[in-house]
């Protein structure tokens, strides 16, 4: 019988095998059904940037949000909209499978963000979504007393989008094996 670990590895030495996806990463508000996006950025494979950019929210860059991530309301002033970035960000994962740590939360903002401009998820499938939380979890195999897997914090990010996206990749790496011996900064 396959472990989950084992599967979690095939997962990610699968991935490593294509070019049809892209990393994924948000910074955000806070954490309420009312923040909003504040930098995004998106990795390709081979850890090319496709996209790295602030974004001005609607409301105010709380202190507990600027204190994880460190981007203040001055940092994003002139940065762009939300809207205004979209239709690039939407060609960028086109047809890609989306890997990001912790999907649920980031999708959850990036649908929130886009109503505030009264958009919708057009060209952003739920089905091309894949969660690396979930399977580091699984790789990882620590469990909670309910028997699910305890979620793993995201080693070697530095709350900036870009950083997280790269420190993802690195844990996929880590996951299928390669570099086995190097693992990602807490």
């Amino acid at each position: 019988m396959i472990t989950d670990r084992e599967k979690a590895t095939f997962w990610a030495s699968s991935l490593l095998e294509r070019l049809d996806w892209v990393l994924l990463d948000t910074e955000t508000t806070g954490l309420s059904p009312h923040d909003e996006i504040v930098q995004i950025a998106v990795l390709a494979p081979d850890g090319e940037v496709l996209m790295d950019t602030l974004i001005r929210p609607t409301r105010s860059i709380p202190v507990e949000a600027t204190f994880i991530h460190g981007i203040t309301d001055a940092d994003v002033e002139d940065a762009p909209v939300f809207h205004e970035i979209f239709d690039k960000f939407r060609q960028i994962i086109a047809g890609k499978s989306v890997i990001i740590y912790n999907a649920v939360f980031d999708m959850r903002l990036i649908r929130q963000t886009l109503a505030r401009y009264d958009m919708s998820m057009s060209g952003i499938e739920d089905e091309q979504v894949e969660c690396a939380m979930l399977q580091y979890s699984a790789w990882c195999g620590e469990l909670w007393p309910n028997g699910g897997y305890k979620w793993q914090k995201l080693r070697g990010g530095d709350h900036t989008a870009l950083g997280d996206c790269r420190a993802t990749l690195a844990v996929i790496r880590k996951m299928a094996g390669e570099n086995p011996e190097e693992t990602p900064n807490e």
